[in-house]
């Protein structure tokens, strides 16, 4: 067969044969994250949180029309078109590879064979397949970064052929494109730069590091020059002819396009005549990148329209270029600044212009703060502030640092340990370039311990090989591990063998094709540990973020199939005949990319898996008709939003986001109608709230006695005298004239009043006020709802809260909860039909359907298991024994302790199945239990004492686990059931006081 045609149909075959394990794998509805907002802003063309993909959205959109209108395949669609594209990236990492091999050999089944191991090694390792199979960016991303680099070796290929620069434009306006997807693809370019420098000039030490440098600064100058002078151009143009002229909005914005694109055109034909034929390049290839970024009036366009989902609010240029800067999300320093210990010393007051509907106004962005200067460092990588962060920091170094004294903003003097550059690189070292990298490199060629994320321990989400010995030395004992460690589905083991062939095959390509290494080289460091410095990863991350790293996993790919053709060509002539050949690629398939499939099969397999969906319709199915429901982060927002927009279901409610409660848009978007859901009642001035008067108010007790909440909202909406405070540089301030206040609820058929203090407060901020405006203002015509009761607790209600299903209503009724680890009163009747009937469940019972650490711990964050516990001993209480025993069974039956290990939520059901007088299932469950915490307990035990410090926290609470069981054993006076129960409890308590 010749060459052209093997080559073909190998590529082919690559591409079907990861299509097919991406489509088998798929999941066919939502995901939590991110996914449920990308799939609903392309279901409807809105807009998802900056700084957006627009590309992804408008390609996604096209991708709905698979589910031929049928609501619930349109997720499925969408993650159809994740599994199409990742497919694409192996097609042309395939012809990458085989691009590059044949430089190396002529031998057509060598190259071909590096083409299919390393393309396929790359279409299941753990981190690309994860994105492949769920509606996300990345996997599109991936995508263009790969026809990026291919279309750059078309460029090399035909170097001096007429037109052959034609490559180059078309790079261009995939880069551009690219922007409409994720930054990510901005590292292609100092690859391809290195590509076209070192074609065209001599190859030497000299050169390869001024066309890496070039090519940096090339990719630096898109990101802080092209782009910004663009959008200043566009919005300078727009605001003379708004502000100016009196146009209509956006008139400065074509005038822009046009005299950008005509000058582009004049300058492309001008230097074309005089033969500078690479300025003409130039100018197009600028053009082009600029083509493709224009994909972002996408967003600008559907912002303006209004849609339901329209976060940011990019309606005009401006908001458009804060969307663009990620105006909403703090900044993290990078190469010089503030440490988590440095103080505020003042505030630095940002002005952007937005549109008043005649002209651009002067508002105010988030005040950036200004840190003692004492206290700034270069290189800052502990520099969060976040509640917890400082001790997460001092777990992974010893900061002594250097003693500074400095003054804070009330004057005072302290002194400070700032960490010094060395301790910045030990956390930049360990932390940030090694756990939060090297772990995923290795995760992907060497194994995965589990997908249960860590802080450092280890037994939690590190790399392992599978070989004991060097398990043991970096991990600990690896004999006679608890069950929730052996049988993990994401406990991966590769024996070294993938990442061996990458090693091997980087040293063949380099001693082969060193121009060619050095530019992969680059893609390898700059996807990898410059990403690390650019992110600057806070301690305490939400989730693993392997999936930023996979275009440096991508080049690792590259190298494991050049070590198929290191092997072959190394081997001594009389073995190097094609038989030879055949068998070593049949052992190097087996030893990467088949050894992949078959170990990370189970754990990426996510047909039939509708938690984060389910979960979602059960909360909003809770809610009261046209409730007003509080939610608090990513995974109870996202998956609600997608039932609503995308199937809707419940759209009568209205989702009140508080992370976003602080946003000008956000609380604006509020009071319009969106789909069945009428705007909220608020009584805070809007343009008082976007002149920034309301960032926050004084509290103030001037009045002794209680004042109705309603009526102090108005108060400090007034204009009136009286209604203002002068500061000291003569500035009104908006106060709150009573600290005991009060506001009216109807709710269940119940009017009443609950009471607000805020008689430890000083002030109140601006996302507080919005909070109370919402509550206030709406709590006698609407019902108010949360997800969490932890929100309600931080603003005193707590005690105000009633069960309804999955959700807490707000109610004029005091509870007697004491803590937030007691469930508020339920309607026990109602409660009972929805968990046992009505309410879907996500196939999280059944064995056959991968549920992940995730899904695990959100039905922990929504509180599940308490909900079926709280239910029952309600109905016990209540004398309903029977209906008690079937939630217990059916809690039983939906979280099965091979999946949700045993916890606190655990002890109350072994408790209520006595209660129930389930004896014997209760003894079942007992000996299960003691079982787990025994075989958790005797784990640590193998552990060394001095390295039992990060189990800590777990020895602590099984050691509490196993005293509370013990307690249930003496008072249900079942010694005879557990004779030795005791005695073990002893002598691991004799064990670990010791080493604790």
């Amino acid at each position: 067969m010749k060459f052209k045609s093997l080559f073909y149909i190998s590529g082919i075959a690559v591409f079907i044969l990861s299509f097919l394990t991406y489509y088998i794998t798929l999941e066919p509805t939502t995901s939590f994250w991110d996914c449920s907002e990308f799939i609903l802003s392309a279901n409807k063309l809105e807009v998802n949180h900056p700084s957006g993909a627009p590309l992804f959205v408008l390609l996604g959109r096209v991708f709905t029309f698979l589910s031929f209108g049928n609501p619930q395949k349109i997720a499925w669609s969408i993650n159809l078109m994740s599994g199409l594209f990742s497919a694409g990236t192996v097609f042309f990492l395939f012809q990458i590879i085989v691009f590059m091999a044949k430089k190396m050999s002529n031998n057509a089944f060598l190259v071909i064979g590096c083409g299919i191991i390393g393309s396929l090694t790359f279409a299941f390792t753990d981190s690309f397949w994860f994105s492949a199979v769920e509606g996300e960016v990345y996997a599109l991303s991936m995508f263009f970064l790969s026809a990026g680099f291919w279309a750059a070796l078309k460029w090399e290929a035909g170097f001096g052929e007429p037109e052959n620069n034609h490559w180059l434009l078309f790079i261009a306006i995939l880069v551009g494109l690219g922007l409409g997807v994720h930054l990510l693809n901005l590292l292609i370019i100092p690859s391809i730069t290195m590509i076209v420098f070192l074609k065209s000039y001599k190859v030497s030490v000299k050169n390869i590091l001024l066309s890496f440098v070039l090519g940096c600064i090339l990719l630096l100058s898109v990101l802080y020059i092209l782009v910004p002078a663009t959008m200043w151009f566009l919005s300078v143009s727009e605001i003379i002819f708004i502000n100016n002229l009196h146009l209509p909005l956006n008139s400065g914005l074509i005038f822009a396009v046009l005299t950008w694109g005509g000058a582009s055109a004049l300058g492309i034909r001008f230097f074309q005549k005089k033969g500078s034929v690479n300025v003409s390049l130039a100018i197009f290839s600028v053009t082009l990148v600029l083509s493709g970024f224009s994909v972002y009036a996408v967003n600008l366009i559907r912002s303006q329209a209004g849609p339901p989902v329209n976060f940011g609010e990019p309606d005009n240029i401006f908001s458009l270029i804060d969307y663009l800067n990620r105006e909403q999300y703090p900044k993290r320093p990078l190469l010089y600044g503030e440490n988590f210990n440095s103080p505020v010393i003042g505030v630095d007051e940002r002005k952007t212009k937005d549109f008043d509907g005649q002209r651009y106004v002067e508002r105010d962005l988030p005040s950036a703060y200004i840190y003692a200067p004492e206290t700034c460092t270069f290189f800052p990588r502990m520099y969060s502030n976040s509640p917890g962060h400082e001790e997460a920091y001092k777990s992974w170094v010893n900061i002594t640092g250097k003693k500074v004294r400095v003054q804070n903003r009330d004057g005072k003097s302290e002194v400070l340990t700032v960490p010094s550059l060395g301790e910045q690189l030990v956390f930049f070292v360990r932390f940030q370039a090694g756990h939060m990298f090297w772990r995923y490199l290795m995760w992907n060629f060497v194994g995965r311990q589990n997908d249960i994320q860590g802080r450092g321990e280890p037994t939690r989400g590190n790399w392992i090989s599978g070989i004991k010995p060097i398990d043991q030395l970096r991990l600990g004992p690896q004999d006679n591990q608890p069950e929730w460690m052996r049988n993990n589905r994401a406990r991966n083991t590769y024996f070294f063998i993938p990442f061996l062939f990458g090693i091997l095959g980087a040293v063949f390509f380099y001693k082969k094709n060193k121009v060619m290494f050095y530019s992969i080289l680059s893609l390898f460091l700059l996807a990898g540990l410059g990403l690390v410095v650019y992110i600057n990863e806070i301690p305490l991350v939400p989730r693993e973020r392997d999936y930023v790293f996979v275009g440096s996993f991508m080049v690792f790919s590259i190298w494991i199939g050049f070590g198929f053709m290191a092997i072959a060509e190394w081997l001594p002539g009389k073995l190097s005949s094609k038989i030879t050949t055949v068998l070593l690629f049949i052992i190097v398939f087996f030893g990467s990319p088949a050894l992949l499939f078959s170990q990370n099969f189970n754990d990426h397999d996510r047909s039939n898996r509708y938690a984060a969906r389910d979960f979602a319709a059960n909360i909003l199915n809770s809610c009261p008709g046209n409730a007003i429901l509080f939610t608090s982060g990513d995974n109870d927002t996202y998956p609600l939003l997608y039932c609503q927009e995308v199937e809707e279901i419940r759209p009568d409610v209205r989702i009140v986001v508080m992370p976003f409660v602080s946003a000008n848009w956000f609380i604006n978007q509020l009071k319009m109608q969106k789909n069945r859901s009428d705007g909220l009642k608020m009584n805070l001035p809007q343009k008082k709230i976007d002149e920034g008067k309301l960032d926050y108010v004084s509290v103030q007790h001037k009045i002794q006695k209680k004042v109705d909440f309603l009526e102090v909202l108005k108060f400090v909406s007034s204009d009136a005298e009286g209604t203002k405070l002068q500061t000291r540089n003569g500035d009104s301030l908006s106060f709150i004239p009573a600290v005991d206040l009060y506001f009216n609820v109807s709710a269940q058929g119940k009017t009443g009043t609950i009471p607000v203090s805020l008689k430890n407060r000083e002030v109140l901020y601006k996302h507080e006020l919005a909070f109370w405006d919402i509550v206030v203002s709406n709590a006698i015509s609407r019902p108010i709802c949360f997800v969490s009761k932890l929100e309600a607790q931080n603003h005193g209600l707590l005690n105000y809260l009633h069960q309804v299903g999955l959700v807490y209503q707000l109610v004029p009724v005091k509870n007697k909860v004491k803590s937030i680890l007691e469930n508020p009163p339920a309607n026990t009747g109602r409660l009972y039909t929805q968990l046992m009937n009505d309410f879907a469940w996500g196939n999280i019972d059944k064995p056959d359907v991968n549920i992940d650490y995730f899904t695990v711990y959100n039905a922990g964050v929504f509180q599940l298991q308490n909900v079926f516990n709280s239910l029952a001993k309600s109905l016990l209480e209540e004398g309903q024994k029977e209906k008690a025993c079937e939630v217990l069974h059916k809690s039983i039956l939906l979280f099965p302790t091979q999946v949700f290990h045993y916890n606190s939520y655990s002890l109350q059901l072994a408790n209520l199945l006595f209660e129930a007088g389930l004896k014997e299932d209760g003894i079942n469950y007992l000996e299960d239990f003691v079982y787990s915490v025994e075989e958790n307990l005797n784990y640590y035990v193998q552990f060394e004492a001095n390295q039992r410090d990060r189990l800590k926290t777990d020895i602590v609470t099984d050691m509490f686990y196993y005293q509370q069981l013990l307690h249930i054993i003496g008072q249900q006076k079942l010694d005879k059931e557990f004779p030795n129960a005791g005695k073990n409890f002893e002598s691991l308590a004799m064990v670990f006081n010791k080493g604790l």
